[in-house]
């Protein structure tokens, strides 16, 4: 089995219906490949927490149920029409603290879920180096640069962390989002800064900061009016919070 297949299969394995040789071939393939085993463990963990969510948002009726009981006490003919309202009023109720509830518990794991597929690709590419259609040479950076940012023409130099040089830059697919992939090293240690230019709807995919993004790696996300993205570096050796934090403001 391979990745694309673990993809394909992946909402029967959670839901406990894939069978068989293929259940076999999955198992045998999360052991194997750490990226696919932390893409389902961050699905089943963004399942687990809608399924909480409704559950953990209970709104106060306490006020509703007083009512009701004080209708009990009234004649039959005069309370039915009351308690047919109070039960749609308590119905509305509960569903709106599920909808408010329900997009912040969302939202939360998808920003973890972006910044645990942001260190499997610092991973994989500067480690594993599974990719090689890297730009390197000034002339092709430039090119990029004007391709995938056309209205910022200082944007290489303002990412570039203090002391650090570009190594090379590439595109990138984070849980189907494309983004911008610069590599920035000091000394013998290497720093990502991805990047993607926020969408004209407003729409943004920021990560949350992660300190444990397996193997070492600790993400740190960012924003500005134009352009979402994340820094991605060794826990010890590279200030992700503080190149983070510095893009934030300067971009």
């Amino acid at each position: 089995m391979n990745c694309d297949r673990v993809h394909d299969v992946l909402p029967l394995y959670l839901s406990g219906e894939l069978r068989g040789e293929e259940m076999a071939d999955m198992r045998l393939h999360l052991q194997e490949c750490e990226h696919c085993a932390m893409a389902v463990q961050a699905d089943r963990e963004l399942d687990n927490a809608l399924r909480a969510a409704m559950l953990e948002e209970t709104a106060d009726v306490s006020a509703v149920l007083d009512r009701v009981h004080q209708r009990i006490a009234a004649p039959w003919w005069k309370r039915r029409p009351q308690l047919i309202s109070l039960r749609m009023a308590a119905v509305a109720i509960i569903l709106v603290f599920a909808l408010i509830g329900l997009p912040r518990v969302y939202v939360h794991q998808a920003q973890r879920n972006m910044a645990l597929a942001a260190a499997s690709d610092h991973y994989e590419d500067l480690v594993l180096l599974r990719h090689s259609d890297w730009e390197h040479k000034p002339e092709d950076v430039a090119h990029f640069m004007q391709a995938q940012f056309p209205q910022k023409q200082d944007l290489l130099s303002s990412i570039t962390p203090a002391g650090a040089s570009l190594e090379k830059v590439r595109l990138c697919k984070l849980r189907g989002t494309s983004y911008a992939h610069f590599v920035f090293r000091t000394g013998t240690v290497e720093t990502s800064v991805y990047l993607l230019a926020n969408p004209k709807d407003g729409a943004s995919y920021q990560a949350s900061h992660l300190r444990d993004g397996g193997h070492g790696l600790e993400v740190a996300g960012f924003s500005s009016a134009d352009l979402t993205g994340m820094v991605v570096g060794q826990h010890s050796s590279v200030p992700t919070v503080e190149i983070a934090h510095r893009l934030s403001q300067t971009l």
